[in-house]
């Protein structure tokens, strides 16, 4: 099988899995138990190497934190299951997260992960005649959920290119069925997060820009979340978590060798697609002023009915 038929077979793997929020806040993490070890959640993503890796190097050792990773079915599904007390920290996309803060669980953010760069791309078909942003008024778009995160950055390329968001008609569509919608015509761009850009560009359609440009260059997309009772009891549990989430995270940045070698081990992307992705920006550090920004542009774009503050939901 050649580079394209790889690309092609395995670009359905990851698909980020939609859930319903509508959980009531019946549950908590609470304490951690003397030796228990801390059950952290996650997708298994190319995006989720930095927890894999921070166990296989020892970087969650070196904190003194014990720590037993658990798959979850995606960042808005690991929610429920965070509250319900199942596990204790999860890997989520932070919108999914604020639309969770808003409906009254009590979600608290503890560390980012990773912030939009290259990896996220909108893409058409090569004879589309959609050469720029402009081009997408009257047009139709596929993002993988009408409330994520890349819905607020289409509306905000969007506004940004002098249209209006609603010129565009957003259709929510899993990743895995994207490729095939737009080779039939059925939409006319399409979101793309790695493995599925790699796997876009080998089927041979146009990259029209990057999805994070412009004013949502940088956005931070997903990063780790707990309970607010968790980091009430566990301050050092969190810190810990933190530091080494963090280390991590640079030991892995441009470090496409590591990604290679790691991420087949956890997910079904093979290591010769890894090595066509456009590598992901990890940031451990969570920028507050960022977040504030994400959950702003949520209100802004109706995702969200009234206004968010983002600081009593940080941990310190």
């Amino acid at each position: 099988m050649d580079r394209r038929g790889n690309l092609r077979r395995y670009f359905a793997i990851t698909a980020v899995a939609g859930a319903a929020l509508g959980l009531a806040a019946c549950g908590s993490s609470g304490q951690a138990a003397v030796g228990e070890a801390v059950q952290v959640g996650y997708f298994p993503l190319v995006h989720t190497s930095t927890a894999v890796n921070a166990e296989e190097n020892g970087l969650f050792d070196a904190e003194g934190l014990d720590v037993e990773l658990v798959q979850t079915q995606g960042g808005a599904a690991a929610i429920p299951t965070l509250i319900s007390g199942d596990i204790d920290v999860a890997y989520a996309n932070y919108t999914s997260a604020l639309l969770a803060v808003k409906q009254g669980l009590p979600v608290r953010f503890i560390s980012g992960n990773d912030v939009g760069a290259a990896d996220h791309g909108i893409f058409v078909a090569e004879d589309s005649g959609i050469t720029t942003v402009e081009d997408l008024a009257g047009k139709t778009f596929a993002v993988n959920n009408l409330q994520n995160i890349g819905s607020v950055a289409v509306y905000a390329l969007l506004e940004d290119a002098g249209l209006d968001p609603s010129a565009v008609d957003l259709i929510e569509m899993p990743y895995p069925d994207m490729q095939a919608a737009l080779e039939r015509g059925a939409v006319d761009a399409i979101w793309q997060v790695e493995p599925f850009q790699a796997s876009a560009a080998a089927a041979g359609f146009v990259k029209l820009s990057n999805l994070f440009t412009g004013p949502v260059d940088g956005m931070p997309v997903a990063g780790w979340i707990t309970t607010e009772t968790f980091l009430q009891e566990n301050p050092e549990a969190v810190e810990a978590f933190r530091t080494a989430i963090a280390a991590s995270g640079q030991e892995l940045q441009d470090n496409r060798a590591r990604l290679v070698e790691l991420v087949p081990t956890f997910t079904k992307v093979p290591a010769e697609v890894v090595e066509q992705i456009e590598m992901p920006r990890f940031e451990g550090r969570l920028d507050g002023s960022q977040l504030q920004k994400t959950a702003d542009l949520m209100h802004k774009y109706n995702i969200i009915d009234a206004a968010l503050d983002t600081r009593p939901l940080l941990a310190e």
